[in-house]
Order: C-alpha cells, then sequence, then structure tokens
C-alpha cells in the first residue's frame, strides 16, 4: 500500500475514533480527528509556579532571543533604546554574536556534511543569528528544498530524503532512516506537560484566568498537552506579556535539551568504557558483512571505496595498527580524513592481506560490519541498563530539541507564528492599524513555509 493511501487510512480511522468518543465519553475534538480531553485539577499548581515571576519573565526573554535571534532582541530593547541608530548598531553585534556561537556549536553538524556547501553553511549560520532557532529551522526547510528540487528536475526525486517527516515512536518514518524507539512516547508525553506548564504558568502571572488544562490524543496515543486561557482576559494584556507567554513553552524544552545533553556529556564517557570493555570479552572477532559497490544517501551517489577491495566474511585484524576485537575498536581505529591501513584475515584460507582505503566524502568505507560473538558469554544486567540509560538520555535531548525548534517557526499553529506577528508587525509602517500589520506577518511567512513544507513532502510521492 502507498504511504499515500495508509495516511487517507489512518486519518480515517483517527476520525472514526474520535466521534466515538464524543458519543460515548462527550470528549471534544480538535480538527475534526483528534480528541481533547479537559480538566482543571493542575491549575492549582500553576499559581504556585506563577510566584516565581521575575524569573519566569528572564527565563521567557532569553527564549525570545533563542526564538528570533536578534530580531528578538532588538524587540527586546525597543523600548528603552529610541534611537534608531544605536539598536541598529546593537540589533549588528548581538547578530554577530549569535552567528560565531551558531558557527562553533554547528560546526560538526555543517562542515563536516558534504551535502552541505560551504556557501550554504555561511547562509544557515549568519540567518541564525539573525532570526535565532526559528530561522535555522526554515533555513534547513530551504536546504532540503533545494536538494528535493534539484533531484527532481534530475529525475530522483524518488531517491531523496522528505525534509519533514511524523515523529511516530515504534514505527520508522517512510523514505527516513530515522526510527524513534517506542519510549519515545513517554518522553514526548512529559515534554508536551512540561512546555505547557510554562505556558500556563506564564498566563498566571499576567493574571489571565485558565479554563482547563488537558491532552490531546489521536486515537489511544498521546500527541501532546495543552493549556486553555480565557480568550478575553489575555486580549487584554499588553504584547511583551503574550510574548513572553508564547516564548515560555519551547524556551522550556530548550532548557531541557541543554540540560540533558550536558548529562550526556558528563555520564557518556564512563557508561562507554564499560560498554566497551563488556563488548571486547564478548565480542570474538569483527568481520566484513557486506561490501556495497556504491555508497547513496539521500539520492546523492559516492565511490564505495571499499568494493573490489574487501570480500565479505573477511576478518578485519587491526586498522592502522589497532587490533581490531568490537565495533567500537573499529570506530575509534579509523581516520575520517586520510588513508587507512587494514590488515584483513581471508576466513576461508586465514591469509592476511594489507589494503588501504579512505573514506568518500561522506566519511563512509563501503562496507558493513558484523560481529561473531561468544554464545557462552553472560552479559551482566547493569549493561543493558547503562546502554538504556543512555539511549534515553539522548533522546530526551534530541525530542526537547526537535519540539522547540519545530514550535519556534513563525507561522500558526506554532508558537513562534504569534511571536512572529508582535516582532515584525512593529517593523511595518503605521498608516495600518495593529491587526492589519500581524496579519501581513502572518500571512508573510504563513506563504512560506507552507510552500516549504510542500516542497519537503515531495519524495513522499514517488
Amino acid at each position: 500500500m502507498s504511504v499515500i493511501l495508509w495516511i487517507i487510512l489512518v486519518i480515517l480511522i483517527l476520525i472514526l475514533t474520535s466521534r466515538l468518543a464524543k458519543l460515548l465519553f462527550g470528549f471534544d475534538h480538535y480538527l475534526g480527528f483528534l480528541i481533547m480531553i479537559r480538566t482543571t485539577r493542575f491549575i492549582k499548581y500553576l499559581d504556585r509556579l506563577a510566584k516565581a515571576k521575575k524569573i519566569l519573565n528572564v527565563f521567557a526573554d532569553i527564549g525570545i532571543v533563542l526564538g528570533f535571534g536578534a530580531f528578538g532582541f532588538d524587540y527586546l530593547i525597543k523600548d528603552k533604546i529610541k534611537n534608531k541608530f544605536y539598536r541598529f548598531l546593537i540589533f549588528i553585534g548581538v547578530a554577530f554574536i549569535l552567528t560565531i556561537i551558531t558557527y562553533f556549536s554547528t560546526y560538526s553538524l555543517l562542515t563536516n556534511n558534504p551535502l552541505i556547501s560551504h556557501n550554504f553553511m555561511i547562509f544557515m549560520v549568519i540567518f541564525t543569528g539573525i532570526m535565532g532557532l526559528s530561522g535555522f529551522t526554515m533555513g534547513s526547510l530551504v536546504f532540503s528544498a533545494f536538494d528535493i528540487i534539484a533531484k527532481l528536475f534530475a529525475g530522483t526525486a524518488g531517491t531523496a530524503c522528505p525534509g519533514v517527516g511524523l515523529v511516530i515512536p515504534g514505527v520508522k518514518m517512510p523514505k527516513m532512516d530515522l526510527f524513534i524507539p517506542w519510549y519515545g512516547w513517554l518522553i514526548l508525553i512529559f515534554s508536551a506537560i512540561i512546555h505547557e506548564f510554562a505556558h500556563g504558568a506564564l498566563l498566571r502571572t499576567i493574571k489571565v484566568k485558565i479554563k482547563s488544562m488537558g491532552f490531546i490524543l489521536a486515537a489511544i496515543l498521546p500527541l501532546g498537552a495543552f493549556v486553555e486561557p480565557n480568550d478575553k482576559d489575555l486580549l487584554k494584556k499588553k504584547k511583551k506579556s503574550i510574548i513572553r507567554m508564547y516564548s515560555a513553552g519551547p524556551t522550556s524544552n530548550t532548557i531541557i535539551a541543554l540540560v540533558f545533553f550536558v548529562i550526556v556529556l558528563l555520564v557518556s564517557p564512563s557508561i562507554s568504557n564499560y560498554t566497551n570493555s563488556i563488548d571486547q570479552q564478548r565480542d570474538l572477532d569483527i568481520y566484513v558483512y557486506s561490501v556495497d559497490q556504491t555508497t547513496e544517501v539521500c539520492g546523492s551517489v559516492y565511490d564505495s571505496p571499499a568494493y573490489g577491495v574487501l570480500d565479505e566474511n573477511d576478518i578485519i585484524v587491526s586498522i592502522n595498527g589497532v587490533e581490531i576485537s568490537s565495533r567500537q575498536d573499529l570506530t575509534s581505529a579509523s581516520k575520517l580524513d586520510q588513508d587507512n591501513l587494514f590488515v584483513v584475515k581471508n576466513k576461508e584460507t586465514g591469509i592476511e592481506r594489507e589494503v588501504n582505503l579512505k573514506p568518500n566524502e561522506m566519511g563512509r568505507f563501503g562496507f558493513t560490519s558484523g560481529v561473531r560473538q561468544d554464545p557462552n558469554f553472560v552479559i551482566p544486567g547493569k549493561y543493558k541498563f547503562y546502554k538504556h540509560t543512555l539511549a534515553v538520555l539522548v533522546w530526551i535531548a534530541i525530542l526537547n530539541l526537535l519540539i522547540a525548534t519545530v514550535n519556534y517557526l513563525p507561522t500558526v499553529p506554532f508558537d513562534g507564528g504569534a511571536m512572529s506577528q508582535i516582532i515584525f508587525s512593529g517593523y511595518l509602517k503605521k498608516k495600518r492599524t495593529e491587526k492589519k500589520r500581524m496579519r501581513l506577518v502572518q500571512r508573510f511567512f504563513g506563504t512560506i513555509i507552507v510552500i516549504l513544507l510542500l516542497l519537503n513532502i515531495i519524495p513522499y510521492f514517488f
């Protein structure tokens, strides 16, 4: 069954279950096919959080800059610095600082990826400095759309990687080499609750009544949480208070992501040392499982250095003089920017030979490794515990960063949609009313992002 038919079938099932939930339990619909479960039980906890008003406001202001870069910072100072020339100089300075931070924090991601040209890398880091995480996400969509269009004209759009996809833990995304473990659902629920609690706490700091809180379900699967404010109360508040409220959600996810990335950096060396020592005791040898004729990444084809050089079932004895007894040895001994001296042994004849291999532009040798393990080796219980714990910590960081960057997109229904209307409407001529200026901003970013999203899903139709 094609991807489109699967999508239609899933939507029909969701519509049916949402109707049944309304009929049997009185639950409300959301978008016609999702289920909303409301409660007022947890609102009292938001009031407790709202007591730390000053801390929450600082936290939200940081999020405005994270989400919209130099434009976000300019919004925060516009009422304090009236001189436009000074504001412009500060804007340039902030953009420069954020560009440098982006460059060094994404160096390995952008500069070591041959799919990304040097010119586009420069565009990405500068655009992120100017527009923050919203700019980074939009820039990523632009890059992916450009790649897909190029492959569309070349007749290879079906092999291109889509730029967007549904995040469904436990299900491999079509045409994407990404699989999120089942416990991703628990992480997403936890992250969504924190996200909405942050919104709710900022709402209570400005005395906006909250009518309800709750969860959004797709059939029995939890998709997220929500806080429902009194819209009349919210409309009476200052725009700065409103933008802080919208900022709080994705900012909370960004902070969670940063905290867990730091935790991973702190604990991964000791965990890796322990698990590697167990692997070395359990693994007997590493061998060549298969050799690829070419290496293909998102429709781009690269040479396979191992093709015609290594044979299937060759045992890898050493690399660059380092004895190979585990997959970790294979990774740590390999050099990605130079020739590597492999000593391999033919499994049948036992004859050893030396070969030189230099990874291709993607840093790959073009072969898949297999491992032969001692069937009598008993794996300690804490080995699996440590491995799963590290994986959970990594996924908490990744999924929270994903939630934050997506929610900073400057279009509805994301938080960045409302934030962008408030920030950028101030740059338009005051001849129009504030509502009209905000509507223009919404249409501008909305049109761009819809076009980018449509371009990024083209590979699903091939």
